[in-house]
This record gives C-alpha cells, sequence and structure tokens, in this order.
C-alpha cells in the first residue's frame, strides 16, 4: 500500500503492478485491494481505513485546507519541530471545526511520533517511516485546496 500511495504522488506510475503484488498475498490483503478499486473497506484493518482517505482525498471526495500542510518540513531537519508544528495545525484546524483536516494531521502526528520514537529506541529501520511520513505530506500537498484559516 505505501507503493500504492507513491503512485498517487507520481505522474507516471503502474498500479496494476501494485495490484498484482497484493493479488500475490492472498486474502489478507483483499481490504487493500478493495480501497485500490475505492470501495470502502467497511469494518476491517484501520490500516485501510487510513490508506481509503487517501484515495478519497486524491479523487477529490475530501477536502483539506493547504494552508495546513504547506510549512511542514518535509525533510525532517528538526523532528520535534516538525511534530509540534503538526500538533498546531491539528488544533487550528479543530478550532476551525476542520475535521477532515485535522484528521489528516492526526495520522501525521501519530507516524512522526512513531518515527522519533523509532530512531532514539536505536531501531536501525525506521527509514521506511520517514518516507511514508514524506509520501503522505506530499499527497496532502497535491491534493489540498486553499481556503485561508
Amino acid at each position: 500500500m505505501e507503493e500504492f500511495l507513491k503512485a498517487l504522488v507520481e505522474v507516471e506510475s503502474n498500479v496494476e503492478s501494485i495490484r498484482s503484488k497484493l493479488r500475490a498475498c492472498g486474502g489478507i490483503a483483499q481490504p487493500y485491494l478493495d480501497v485500490i478499486d475505492g470501495v470502502d473497506p467497511g469494518a476491517t484493518l484501520s490500516a485501510a481505513h487510513s490508506y481509503y482517505q487517501y484515495i478519497k482525498l486524491a479523487k477529490g471526495n475530501l477536502q483539506v485546507n493547504s494552508e495546513y500542510f504547506q510549512y511542514i518540513d518535509l525533510e525532517l531537519q528538526d523532528l520535534n519541530s516538525t511534530y509540534l508544528t503538526i500538533v498546531d495545525n491539528m488544533m487550528r484546524a479543530l478550532s476551525a471545526e476542520d475535521y477532515v483536516s485535522a484528521s489528516f494531521l492526526a495520522d501525521l502526528a501519530f507516524i512522526i511520533r512513531s518515527y522519533i520514537l523509532c530512531t532514539h529506541g536505536g531501531t536501525s529501520d525506521c527509514d521506511w517511516m520517514r518516507d511514508s511520513f514524506k509520501v503522505r505530506v506530499s499527497i496532502l500537498r497535491r491534493f489540498s485546496k486553499s481556503r485561508g484559516v
């Protein structure tokens, strides 16, 4: 699914190859196949719901305010500052009753917090979280609308 999110950002992408890889995983991947096809995953894996929200955003079924995402440090130079920026923006979105933008910001906060814990925990394989964060921020920037905050 991370490959599929990357494909949403790229202009030239091969979604069919991603479907083939998921099919090879058997029934356990069915919720993710459903999500790629734009089908609500229903009462299933929460991760599938998260991916589904990004797909709905890319299809124009959800709208987020670009103002909340444009100043997030994509390179993660200062992890704590980036985390605080995301939480601050989430609080502003909640105050403005922009619950859709707030939910995406909560997703980013979870990922960046997990990345912080991973890198400070001595785990060597944290790069996938950094990549996941970058892809999500890129999607949010690409498919967001400017509405003023």
